[in-house]
């Protein structure tokens, strides 16, 4: 899932007015009036949702503030955390749920797996070149199965390279329950998906946790599924993808 940039404005008409004769009326000439051009779409968009108020809604803005605008020039690799850096205290961020292992603990930085797993599906759907992915360990119900990009700073990271002949423009649009990527570039590949359905399931079990990082769960099925993309050209397949994940069963947690 290449670079024109959309810009809107307003084109108004420009009024002539003609010499006026003492006496005689006067009279404007009018030109014409170009057409309006419609604003040109985003080569690729993709949003999640979450529930508004939680705390990694923080970390998930000032993730998104950091990203929104970012231009990756031709032939160039992105990396999530080089752009973004590190998620520290002194930069704002706050505890927040996080996968570890095969737990949810509070971790500062929790939640910006959102924002690295809607950028995913923005260049998914793009068609660019995906360098370097990895699921997370869990299935979380924000994300789409085995479509998602989980970060850790500094190890863990999400990278992909404008392959493409122009840059290509990062948009970040969050409100208080959802976010938005926008891609804006010049389209290289007509981008065609397919994903199998959950299979080779494994069940969860329960456990207990203890202290202030503990997040109780309600416990889901582990299981893999297969996500396939397929990239065309002129109507021509040019490469298949193949992204297979398995997810860890997510244990029912009760906090004590």
């Amino acid at each position: 899932m290449a670079a024109v940039l959309a810009t809107t404005g307003l084109l108004l008409g420009a009024y002539l007015e003609l010499p006026r004769e003492r006496g005689a009326s006067a009279e404007l000439a009018v030109p014409d009036r170009p057409a309006e051009r419609p604003a040109e779409p985003p080569m690729s968009s993709y949003t999640t949702r979450f529930a508004p108020g939680e705390p990694r809604v923080r970390n998930i803005e000032l993730a998104a503030r950091i990203l929104d605008g970012h231009v990756v020039a031709p032939g160039t690799t992105f990396s999530f955390n080089d752009v973004v850096g590190p998620r520290t205290r002194s930069r704002g961020y706050v505890p927040a749920p996080a996968i570890m292992g095969e737990r949810l603990v509070k971790d500062v930085g929790g939640g910006i797996c959102q924002v690295s797993t809607t950028l995913f599906n923005a260049v998914f759907r793009a068609g660019l070149d995906i360098r370097r992915s990895r699921a997370h360990t869990m299935w979380m119900p924000e994300y789409p199965e085995g479509r998602e990009a989980a970060v850790s700073y500094p190890k863990l990271d999400f990278t992909w390279r404008n392959d493409t002949d122009r840059p290509v423009r990062v948009q970040v649009v969050h409100t208080g329950s959802s976010l938005t990527v926008n891609l804006w570039g010049e389209r290289k590949y007509e981008v065609r998906s397919l994903a199998s359905g959950r299979y080779a399931f494994e069940p969860y079990g329960t456990g207990v946790g203890h202290g202030r990082r503990c997040v109780p769960t309600v416990g889901r099925e582990g299981f893999e599924i297969d996500v396939w993309r397929t990239l065309y050209a002129a109507g021509r397949e040019v490469r298949r993808e193949k992204f297979h994940t398995e997810y860890s069963p997510q244990p029912k947690v009760e906090c004590l």
